[in-house]
């Protein structure tokens, strides 16, 4: 096979621990996998060695590929595990020594779902907690902090102090605690315990971590960037004194931060929990060109918690376009899939909540193209959009039309959305009762809480019977866009996600769905009966176009260490991506940041950003600026700031020129940022002259006071004014009049007139 020099010198490597950070599509793999070839070569025994890997999936990749790799060579293969199942193995022995006891594995999560339920259940009757605990957005709120428990060693507490979760889910604490004294009564261990177990026993018992330890020379593990404190504690268990360690990952991937990964394990704790190691990078790409190479480098560059590293192209690889499309009506994506079509390549469609696939399946439907949906419900089947055309349904009067079945399970939705705060199993029996009499609705529902219910879900019950009734006396006559936004006004629906969420992202994907439904009716501009007529139309055609594999929609999440040839994202709008809480940190802007990153680096041939409508985000584009505007009052940039931050004009002339080679050489390029571009011309050896600013010819120092005329601005060019500060030239819009837009720093756009702004070059 043939390797890079920089492959080659992590293959070779001798001595002590390695730590190779690697790009996105930089041959990870081929290089562990000659690797370990070369460690097998040099005559260390299979047994010595230990590949880790995060996921099946992975493992069985590697592990084929490093069995075609030694079939010439005759030479035995390692041990190739994931964390879990080296979990499972110390499990299984200690469980024989009679350190652990003897439990059922469940893996399946209808079984961990019950049993949070019942510890649920049980914490409601003990301590007079709300049913809306039981909720799904709360069940859900409740495993992911099971699990996050499970990836750590602290106390289930000291944990839920370190998440600074709201205190109305203190109950988490103690949900925990009867989760797991429900588990360990019946006896089961859950896939996250694998780990968990075993390695507290050993942290516990000095004797139990002696006998686990020492047993390699070598262990190699892949994906580094995405382990969390009870795998790094296993990893430093196992390895003991003996083991030489090499880790490969990219800290710029580093996204699941909710199973307990953090950048830091591979900026920072790697070196202490295994001193003094060689650093390697990977920094050639296979995957795509240099136009979204740099791109991905402008946009992370703007990360503190990472190594510096640059991502390069490979000289070879083949270009990678960028587009940005507003994304307005009509939807851009099935024009773009219609210009595709003759090439036949697969597309994925990716978003950061699946709020924002909404529009998107919405256009698709509407224009017959089948389309496969990885990781949520298809649109119509969404809760909140059930509950929505359930309301809907009720303004006209046909709640019941579609027969007792399928209105009893729009009505259940809309008893939960918002939910009455009783169990299921009297919401589902009052949901049957409206079916089968639909126009007696608020009448049941205000019957239904009973005469033993506490007031305050008397209270409740009694107005929701109310807002049924306003509901049901809106004019089915208006447009269903206002009829839903009045929905949504009464029921207080937004609220209520908000306040029952475990998290942010739930409560806006929840609460940007309906939007987006919203913004749908609005579009159409129809009145209720029709609008209804035309979703049940589109619902038909949902059940009857088959599944297409060539199109894929699926969160950023789970394409994670995929790649297709062309990859939309969709919804990128700031505030939705990055996804803007109100106490909004460095660290989780990074995330948010990794996350676009990721997504971006997935594509091949061609990616295209949809985003709404920002004039700003053009002139910004036009002049090679890739720092976000700070709005100031009154001002609003729609789009997200990371687009900005990716400096995508710049980044495609660039990439553009580079791919031309000599043929560029004499040219300039201009741009308002240019060091990272530079940096990038300089690690690839490239022959183009360096990116400069615009305008004239730097002056002499003695000549920066000099007022500048209308005939030296150009956009780009950095100005300072004597009472508005430091800005930059976005536009000369009219230079017979000597008018130009200036965006300053701390007081936004301004349009001056030159020859009395006396700006001067900074």
């Amino acid at each position: 096979m043939h390797l890079t020099d920089e492959q080659q010198l992590i293959v070779a490597h001798r001595g002590g621990h390695a730590k190779v950070s690697a790009v996105a599509g930089s041959g990870k793999t081929t290089t562990m996998v000659a690797r370990v070839r070369h460690l097998l070569e040099q005559g260390v025994a299979a047994r010595q060695l230990l590949v880790l890997m995060f996921n099946r999936s992975a493992r069985d990749g590697f592990a084929a590929a490093l069995d075609d790799a030694l079939r010439p060579t005759g030479l035995p293969a390692p041990e190739v595990r994931t964390f879990h199942s080296l979990g499972l193995r110390l499990v299984e022995s200690f469980t024989r020594q009679r350190f652990l006891p003897a439990r059922q594995l469940v893996t399946g999560d209808y079984q961990l779902k019950k049993l949070a339920k019942s510890a649920l259940r049980r914490l409601i009757d003990q301590e007079g907690g709300s049913e809306e605990w039981l909720s799904a957005e709360n069940l859900e709120g409740l495993l992911t902090f099971i699990d996050l428990v499970k990836a750590d060693t602290r106390p289930a507490d000291k944990l839920f102090s370190s998440l600074q979760l709201a205190e109305r889910f203190a109950y988490f604490n103690e949900a925990y605690d009867i989760f797991e004294e429900e588990r360990q009564a019946a006896g089961i261990r859950c896939y996250a315990d694998l780990i968990h177990e075993p390695v507290m026993a050993m942290l516990a018992d000095p004797r139990l971590a002696d006998w686990a330890a020492n047993h390699v020379d070598h262990i190699i593990v892949d994906e580094y960037q995405d382990i969390n404190e009870v795998q790094q504690q296993l990893l430093k268990i196992i390895a003991g004194q003996r083991a030489r360690v090499m880790v490969v990952g990219d800290v710029d991937q580093c996204i699941y931060e909710w199973r307990g990964a953090r950048p830091e394990y591979i900026t920072s704790r790697f070196a202490l929990d295994f001193p003094q190691p060689a650093t390697y990078t990977l920094s050639y790409t296979f995957r795509f060109g240099h136009r979204l190479s740099l791109a991905a480098n402008h946009l992370i560059d703007n990360n503190r918690l990472r190594d510096r590293k640059l991502c390069l192209s490979f000289p070879g690889t083949r270009d990678t376009t960028l587009s940005c499309l507003p994304e307005k009506e009509p939807h851009p994506v099935p024009a773009i899939l219609a210009e595709l079509a003759a090439a036949g390549r697969p597309v994925a469609v990716l978003v950061r909540l699946f709020a924002m696939s909404v529009p998107v399946e919405l256009a698709l439907l509407e224009a017959r193209i089948p389309y496969r949906l990885v990781g949520h419900e298809q649109v119509f089947a969404c809760p909140e959009i059930k509950a929505l055309t359930g309301y809907l349904q009720l303004c006209l009067g046909s709640l019941g039309e579609a027969g007792p079945a399928a209105a009893a399970d729009l009505i259940e939705a809309m008893l939960t959305h918002p939910h009455l705060g009783v169990k299921r199993e009297k919401i589902s029996e009052l949901a049957a009762a409206v079916a089968r009499r639909p126009e007696r609705a608020a009448e049941l529902i205000a019957g239904a809480a009973g005469h033993d219910a506490p007031p305050y879900v008397q209270k409740r019950f009694a107005r929701t019977a109310e807002t049924w009734q306003e509901i049901a006396r809106l004019p089915s006559s208006a447009r269903a866009g206002q009829i839903l936004e009045a929905v949504i006004s009464k029921t207080e629906l937004f609220d209520f996600y908000h306040n029952i969420s475990s998290s942010l992202s739930t409560a806006e994907n929840r609460i940007k769905t309906c939007q987006a439904f919203v913004a749908f009716a609005k579009r159409l501009n129809l009145p209720v009966r029709p609008f209804l007529e035309k979703i049940g139309e589109l619902r038909r055609q949902a059940g009857n176009l088959n599944g297409d594999d060539s199109l894929l929609i699926t969160s950023i999440h789970r394409a994670k260490g995929l790649e297709w040839p062309v990859v939309i994202i969709a919804g990128l709008a700031d505030g939705s991506f990055p996804l803007i809480m109100d106490e909004m940190t460095f660290d989780n802007l990074e995330d948010e940041r990794r996350l676009f990153y990721v997504a971006m680096t997935r594509a091949k041939e061609k990616v295209f950003f949809l985003h709404p409508q920002d004039s700003r985000l053009n002139k910004m584009k036009k002049a090679g600026h890739c720092r976000y505007p700070r709005p100031m009052a009154g001002e609003d940039f729609p789009a997200s700031r990371f687009l900005y931050e990716a400096n995508i004009e710049l980044c495609s002339r660039l990439g553009e020129a580079i791919g031309q080679g000599e043929a560029y050489s004499g040219k300039t390029i201009t741009a308002r940022d240019i060091e990272v571009a530079n940096r990038y011309l300089n690690a690839i050896n490239s022959p183009l002259k360096p990116v400069e600013r615009p305008g004239k010819p730097a002056r002499p120092q003695a000549d920066k006071n000099t007022i500048l005329t209308i005939d030296e601005l150009a956009e780009g060019l950095l100005v300072s004014h004597p009472v508005f500060g430091n800005g930059v030239v976005t536009a000369v819009p009219d230079r017979h009049r000597g008018l130009a837009q200036v965006l300053f720093d701390l007081h936004g756009e301004k349009t001056l007139k030159v020859d009395i702004a006396k700006l001067q070059p900074r």
